[in-house]
This record gives C-alpha cells, structure tokens and sequence, in this order.
C-alpha cells in the first residue's frame, strides 16, 4: 500500500473552456460562443504567460496538453492558443501539429482560406496534400457533424430571402437623382446579403436598411426609370471599385424590389440583368458560394437563356467535374471579398 498519494497538477482553466476557446476561434460567430467572453475563458492561463518566466511557459504547455487528449475541440483550442499567445517553438509544435491534424478529421471542406502560410504549409507535410477548397468563400463548412455545412448555410440563406419584407419607393415623374456614388457602393454589399446570407457575409451588413440606406434615400421620390439608368451607368463602371458580380445582382434586385414595377422596362434594369448573371457564371458561384433558389425569377430566366446560348456546363457540375480551378478561385478571392464600404467600416474598427 502507498504512503502517499502524488498530488494532483492543478490545471487553471476546463477542457470544456479551452474547446469553447478552440471553437470560438475558428468559427467565430457560428460557435455560438458569445465573443465577449471568449478570451474570459482561458485568461487564468495567461497569467502565466504574460510573466514571460520559462518555468511558467512550461506549465501553460503541460496543461495545454492535458487539455488536448481529452478531444477534437480541446486539441484546435491549443493549436489556436499557441498561435495567439505563443511563440512557434519545439515545445508548442506537438500541440500545433495535433491541432491542424483535429480540423483535416473534422473534414473542413473550405479549410484552405482559414489557414495562414505557416499552417498550411504544415497541414500539408503532416497530410501529404494540400488543405482542402470547395470554393465556399465564408465561415468554415464541414463535411461531418463537428460544424455547419454548406448546405445548412444555403438553407438559411434561403430561408432569409424569402422572409425580407420589401416596400416599394415613392417616385416622382422626370425628377432626376443625384448622386449615385454611395448607391453603387451599397448595391455591393446588398448582393451579397441577400444572395448569400446574414450568416456567411460580415455583421456590419447583415442588417438590411442600413445596407440600403443610402440607396433608398437616393431612390425616394425621383422618377425610376432614370434612376435605374443612373445607377446601371455606375455599377457596370468598370472602372469602379464597386464593379463585380455582387454589385450587378443587388442592383437588379433593388431595381426589382424596390422601385415602381415599370423601371424592369427600361435599358438600364435590362443591362444589370445582363451583367449580374454573366459574371456569375464566369465566377462559377452559383451552387457552390450562394444557392441558385436566391436568383429571382428573371434572374433564373436570363440564367436559362444564357446557357442555351453557350451550351456550358453550370458552375455545379463543373465542380462535380473538376472543372473549377485555380483562376475560378482567385476570381472568388477578389469578388467576395467586403465591398468598399465595409472595407472602410474595418479600418474604422481597427483605428
């Protein structure tokens, strides 16, 4: 019989908070940990760390470690732990190899644009391929049951379209609008909210008016068939940082929604139609970044006539066959990527 008993290491924080750490960290808002108290849950163990004294670097370590075979979500937290408050080190390595090895088993489907240079080239030494891109530009989706998979963003897209509720604007015959600048600008970040949803696109335009809001005070009692002329002219300015797929569809879409019904007459509505669908197909997004149920009715149908006309594949089954590649991607890198007015919202936050 023993005499004594060895005393039990004190860990100073829960498995259960280093995982809620691990996820919160990785998916962010779809954690459903409320960001606020993220770094509440493993501060006791920076206290640690911010004394800068090796043998205290060594217990964060060693606790790191208990904490990351007890699962999945424990092993990411580390990885993500030693990344934010840990320099790279033989003494981390083990726990950041364990980490990237936790999200290949999880199957993260779009993992290649949630992993800096040095991860990724890690991930593929440890895997022996590169990480995997379904090309679903957004919060990491899974392909087992440890997060969301596209699918479930794409319903609730779904779901979030079919629930706005839209007014139409007041006009005002042969009254001309002014400018335009800031309704291109939100057109943008309009297009990506409705066609891809409140979950995937960034919380500063996940709020339909204030998206909208500079474009429906400059729509407010002004004729709309010149409206829609107008704002066809800048949108589809190729010259313009607000020029791409998501612009040209969310101007559609406003000129649909919002306007009085004769504006869907005019040239300008006809030439939005026309952009907003053929970038999209050039994108290859549809079915893969956004559902294609989202298309309005005469989105779809100039969708139908614009691949008779071509007689090509959908973006889907180019996927299905291979056929989405490199430049598909660095297309999907530049346009989905926030408008200038959330650029701008960014800087803001961070100065």
């Amino acid at each position: 019989m023993a005499f004594f008993q060895r005393k039990k290491l004190q860990d100073r924080i829960s498995s259960q908070a280093l995982a809620d750490f691990g996820r919160w960290e990785f998916l962010k808002e779809q954690s459903g940990i409320d960001g606020a108290c993220a770094y509440g849950l493993i501060a006791n163990l920076n206290e640690l760390v911010f004394t800068q004294n090796p043998d205290d670097r060594a217990r964060v370590v060693a606790e790191l470690h208990r904490h990351a075979e007890k699962g999945e979500w424990e092993k990411v937290g580390a990885w993500r732990y030693v990344r934010e408050f840990l320099s790279a080190a033989p003494d981390t390595q083990q726990l950041s190899d364990a980490g990237l090895l936790a999200v290949h088993r999880m199957r993260v489907t779009n993992l290649a644009i949630h992993l800096g240079r040095t991860d990724t080239d890690r991930y593929s030494e440890l895997v022996g391929a590169p990480p995997p891109s379904d090309g679903f530009f957004g919060p990491p989706v899974f392909d087992s049951s440890f997060g969301p998979s596209r699918q479930y963003y794409f319903d609730h897209a779904i779901a979030s379209a079919a629930r706005r509720d839209v007014a139409r604007l007041p006009s005002a015959p042969d009254v001309q609008p002014g400018d335009l600048a800031d309704t291109a600008r939100a057109m943008w970040d309009f297009g990506l909210l409705v066609y891809r949803g409140p979950l995937v696109v960034s919380t500063d335009i996940a709020f339909e008016p204030s998206v909208v809001r500079f474009a429906v005070e400059a729509a407010s009692g002004v004729d709309h068939g010149i409206f829609a002329d107008r704002l066809a002219d800048v949108v589809l300015d190729r010259a313009s940082s607000s020029y791409g797929v998501w612009s040209s569809l969310g101007a559609t879409r406003f000129v649909e929604e919002y306007l009085e019904v004769s504006a869907v007459v005019g040239s300008g509505y006809a030439r939005l139609l026309d952009s907003g669908v053929t970038l999209l197909v050039k994108s290859g997004f549809l079915g893969v970044s956004m559902p294609r149920e989202n298309l309005t009715p005469r989105q779809r149908d100039c969708l139908g006539r614009s691949a008779e006309r071509t007689n090509e594949p959908g973006p889907a089954a180019m996927l299905a066959a291979g056929g989405l590649t490199a430049p598909h991607v660095l297309a999907a890198v530049r346009l989905l990527a926030p408008g200038p007015a959330s650029e701008q919202a960014t800087q803001n936050r961070r100065s």
